[in-house]
């Protein structure tokens, strides 16, 4: 499978998923993370407590109307005749469908994903192995801690402060791989708010601080 990588705002959009096994259950936790509403269709029994968040449960054989309103689909029962038959009828739809067992039968892939805040690394093999791609992500994972979501949130407060001609060194990839070159990334996963602040003046100018940010680093 080839295939063009994008990342969906699914945000109080209904997502249905067909099968509530270990599989089906993960897809709801990761669309409920993703702010989507969740529509499932099993006959199986779901442990209590698997989410905090409300689910729409049907707990029947699934039907097509189970699609109705849905913004896209996933067919996780792992009996191939009812994936299928859940894929068909999201196509007489025009929902795009993901078939968990066969990624190739179906409209996309999922990638396995790494979240770090809002930092989010997803690595594909295009359907063909995913578990490989777990295996990559657990390695990134050892390399990309939750200081990675803190360097998020400055650049996304420099790019909102618009660092322009007038000031000392103008936003750009440049001024982050500076950054991130000279040690951001080590101060965030210290706390060390004193180096970090020297680093933005050294790199940024002399107006930016984590205060002139509207930032302060969590405990």
């Amino acid at each position: 499978m080839g295939g063009y990588p994008i990342i969906l705002d699914l945000a109080d959009r209904l997502a249905v998923v067909v099968g509530g096994g270990a599989v089906g259950r993960r897809k709801v936790a990761g669309l409920l993370e993703a702010g989507a509403r969740v529509r499932l269709v099993t006959r199986e029994p779901v442990p209590p407590g698997c989410w905090q968040q409300p689910v729409e449960l049907r707990l029947r054989p699934f039907h097509p109307v189970d699609l109705d309103d849905a913004a896209i689909a996933f067919a996780a029962t792992g009996i191939a005749e009812i994936d299928r038959a859940v894929r068909d009828a999201a196509r007489e739809r025009r929902i795009p469908v993901n078939l968990a067992a066969s990624p190739a039968d179906g409209d996309f892939a999922l990638p396995a994903v790494l979240r770090r805040g809002d930092l989010l690394l997803a690595v594909a093999t295009g359907g063909r192995a995913p578990a490989l791609a777990g295996v990559v992500r657990d390695r990134l994972a050892a390399g990309y801690g939750p200081e990675w979501g803190l360097a998020v949130e400055i650049a996304a407060r420099l790019r909102t402060n618009k660092l322009t001609a007038s000031s000392e060194n103008v936003y750009s990839y440049k001024v982050l791989a500076d950054l991130v070159d000279n040690g951001l990334i080590v101060l965030l996963a210290r706390r060390d708010e004193t180096g970090i602040g020297h680093l933005l003046t050294r790199i940024c100018g002399r107006e930016t601080t984590l205060a002139g940010l509207g930032l302060t680093l969590p405990d």
